[in-house]
């Protein structure tokens, strides 16, 4: 397990955002914005009081906390290296699941812009699966620790909430030891489609709304649309797991799967972004795929290769302008 934390963790360190923009003059824009954010010091401490638990949460407590601790320079390190130890830590963790599945080979799936995009831009997002990440890979024996990390991922992002949902269904609908373990594989898969398709709708149609009432301060903000025909290889992909569905329930990780692809194959339709609900949970799709059967694998990888080339193409035409 070592040298693919090592290998990974220093293929990490290549300075890909300066290479970006000495190679196509772009930036990553989220990237920018936490550091113009953290240059300027503005922080929501200023002007905003916590004054109620779920706050702590809408409000992202503890990314809030982490940059005000770069900002007052509390840390011994810069924002730069900040930024560098969020990215590394996503690309090692991320390896480590797929390489837990398909060896070394399996790493070269994180070459994926989804994956490159949310590594090196989406950094709070970075950081908060890279945690829970940590507790599908170590899986403590301790309750509490594992509630801690999933409380502070929460507070450095709120849906990570989704995923924690997520994964408590898909616990619930295992065949051994699941809370409806006693209900038919027919039943449970449509649990999880059924479950995915309505959260589909939660972010999509109804994501408003939803924020409004959690008092989310992202309920003011809109969100721009994934095209079908970019999303047309995760349908496919989902409509793959459903016609093998009795292979993929068996794992947590096809569950787990099935779930993020419906919620995908919905939003085709209302137009909602799901980008980063597919990035967030490319490494257990991946790991989904790595572990199916022979005819399956080969088939599926061999769309997905395709499919790359045209993401890598279609990403880097887009910094180009």
């Amino acid at each position: 397990m070592l040298l693919p934390i090592l290998v990974t963790g220093l293929l990490s360190l290549i300075p890909w955002p300066e290479i970006i923009y000495q190679s196509f003059h772009a930036i990553l824009w989220d990237r920018e914005i936490y550091t113009q954010k953290i240059l300027s010091g503005d922080s929501l401490f200023s002007y905003f009081t916590y004054d109620s638990l779920i706050s702590y949460f809408t409000y992202e407590y503890s990314w809030e906390f982490l940059v005000s601790l770069i900002q007052e320079n509390r840390l011994p390190f810069d924002y730069d290296t900040f930024f560098q130890i969020i990215s590394s830590l996503f690309v090692v963790t991320s390896s480590l699941i797929l390489y837990r599945k398909g060896g070394y080979l399996a790493i070269l799936l994180m070459a994926n812009p989804l994956i490159f995009d949310l590594a090196y831009s989406q950094l709070r997002s970075a950081l908060a699966i890279s945690l829970l990440n940590i507790l599908y890979l170590a899986r403590p024996k301790s309750n509490l620790v594992s509630l801690a990390v999933c409380l502070l991922a929460t507070s450095i992002h709120t849906a990570m909430a989704i995923f924690l949902a997520i994964y408590f269904l898909c616990v619930a609908t295992a065949e051994r030891g699941g809370w409806l373990s006693k209900w038919s594989v027919e039943m449970r898969l449509v649990a999880i489609v059924g479950a995915g398709a309505m959260f589909g709708l939660l972010i999509g149609p109804l994501r408003e709304v939803a924020l409004t009432l959690l008092n989310d301060r992202r309920a003011e903000y809109g969100d721009l649309a994934s095209s079908p025909l970019y999303l047309s290889f995760w349908v496919i992909l989902f409509g793959l797991f459903l016609l093998n569905y009795r292979e993929f329930i068996q794992s947590l990780e096809g569950r787990f799967s099935l779930f993020i692809l419906a919620l995908v194959a919905v939003n085709v339709f209302t137009s909602a972004h799901t980008l980063r609900f597919l990035a967030l949970a490319y490494p257990y799709i991946m790991a989904t795929i790595l572990i199916a059967r022979p005819a399956i694998r080969f088939f599926a990888l061999a769309i997905f290769s395709v499919y790359l080339v045209a993401q890598w193409y279609f990403y880097l035409s887009g910094m180009g302008g």
